[in-house]
């Protein structure tokens, strides 16, 4: 979530129950997300062990699926609850379908409302927890107060999607489908999908060698969150991209319109510099994993961001724009404003790459299969003006940082800190060569629960 956050101090391992606050002591953002966490995964996990993956309440059975009259082209989404890995997903409107999901295909260029292709494929739900800023729903903003910038929220996104066509196995289709559904699940979110690790530049003095080499300092002057999130995805060999923001990406704004000589006008400028890269993205763009395009500030006059002009960009469409630091160096050279990604091993001390004040980092390489990079996953390096960041090293059996050959404590790789998404099978649907959809009541792939005896 890129918001203006301390840090996320939540970790499920720890198994805290809840957070216990102090009179006469600060009140941190980190203290009040971090119970609202424990609360959620408590709820969450409790909810999977009663339901199991994935199941719908007897009494309010969601998600059926039912062909849109007259041509059958369409299928509308039934009303109800759905549970997957116990979170609930709620449909209110019962005139939704396929092809106007709100946070799916409504509106959003290049997505096709001609007839699905032939063949029989699985429909299934694709959830997971979006963050929603003032610039997506104005109405978070308290307008009696002026309509100040606050708190954010976090909301539950479904969405209905359709498997690649279904190949022909001589099978039986209890097996076949369950095959291939976990199959399409491991190539939606492959357990490789990029392994990061974090240190801090050798040569440094620093006050805790468990967490960083203890010859080495963070020299920013202020308390940062760090983000490294992927920009362009992809195995090593399709050269995926990275970028990175000190400030966990929360610097944006909305686009309001333009100048007559072609400058954006944003909601507000503060935290824009000249020279700074940002990207024009969008709301419907965060929903579909699509990356923006980035460019470069030339100047800034009150709210009006004035572009490169030689770089090209639509300045027609209503987005936002949200800044990055990348920037380019003798060492990096950026492609498409983006960081091309290598990687290396624990024993290659040449493949760490510098951010800023001493953070390093280095994404590792896997011998077999090797890792996909999926747009819009990232880590997050919370950094403090004591000289320490917060990211894990090995232990050894005593509890104490495990040193390399130059006497550094090694830092652990770790998988991305998200995004997680979740997935259900909801039905086998077959589409007849003119488009037309069959749903077959037996071919309906949810679960149902009750508690009621």
């Amino acid at each position: 979530m890129k918001g203006d956050f301390t840090r996320n101090t939540f970790d499920p391992v720890r198994h805290f129950s809840r957070v216990l606050m102090q009179q006469g002591r600060v009140q941190l953002d980190a203290d009040w997300n971090e119970q609202a966490a424990i609360l959620l995964h408590y709820l969450q996990a409790l909810a999977a062990d009663l339901i199991g993956p994935h199941g719908g309440p007897v009494m309010n059975y969601g998600f059926a699926l039912a062909p849109v009259p007259p041509d059958g082209k369409d299928f509308t989404i039934g009303i109800g609850h759905y549970y997957v890995d116990g979170i609930l997903c709620e449909n209110e409107n019962e005139k939704v379908t396929y092809f106007n999901q709100k946070d799916y295909r409504d509106n959003y260029p290049g997505q096709t409302r001609n007839p699905l292709p032939s063949g029989k494929f699985i429909v299934y739900l694709d959830v997971w927890e979006h963050h929603i800023t003032m610039i997506e729903d104005d109405r978070i903003r308290e307008v009696a107060l002026g309509g100040p910038d606050t708190g954010t929220r976090a909301k539950v996104v479904w969405q209905v999607r359709i498997t690649d066509r279904l190949p022909k196995l001589n099978e039986n289709m209890q097996n076949y489908w369950e095959k291939y559904w976990k199959e399409w699940v491991k190539k939606c979110q492959p357990n490789e999908r990029g392994s990061l690790r974090v240190r801090l530049k050798p040569g440094q003095a620093s006050a805790d060698p468990c967490i960083i080499s203890h010859t080495s300092a963070y020299r920013g002057n202020e308390n940062q969150l760090y983000r490294v999130e992927i920009h362009t995805g992809g195995d090593i060999n399709a050269n995926p991209t990275f970028k990175w923001s000190r400030d966990n990406g929360s610097i944006a704004a909305a686009w309001l319109g333009k100048n007559d000589d072609g400058s954006l006008i944003v909601g507000r400028s503060r935290g824009f510099e000249a020279g700074q890269r940002i990207e024009i993205t969008s709301h419907l763009d965060d929903l579909h994993g699509v990356t923006g395009t980035f460019n470069k500030i030339f100047k800034i006059e009150n709210d009006a961001l004035y572009l490169d002009p030689t770089a090209s960009w639509d300045p027609v469409t209503p987005k936002k724009v949200r800044r990055w630091d990348q920037v380019e160096t003798e060492d990096i050279n950026l492609k498409d404003g983006a960081v091309p990604i290598t990687e290396g091993s624990t024993e290659a001390e040449t493949d760490w790459l510098d951010l800023e004040n001493g953070i390093q980092i280095q994404f590792q390489s896997v011998q077999q299969g090797g890792h996909y990079y999926r747009t819009g996953d990232y880590w997050l390096i919370p950094a403090r003006t004591n000289g320490t960041i917060e990211w894990p090293c090995e232990l050894d059996d005593k509890g104490q940082p495990t040193l390399d050959a130059q006497g550094y404590s090694i830092p652990i790789a770790q998988s991305p800190h998200g995004i997680t998404h979740h997935y259900a099978p909801l039905w086998i649907m077959n589409v007849d060569a003119d488009g037309k959809i069959t749903l077959n009541t037996a071919d309906d792939l949810r679960s149902k629960f009750s508690f009621v005896k």
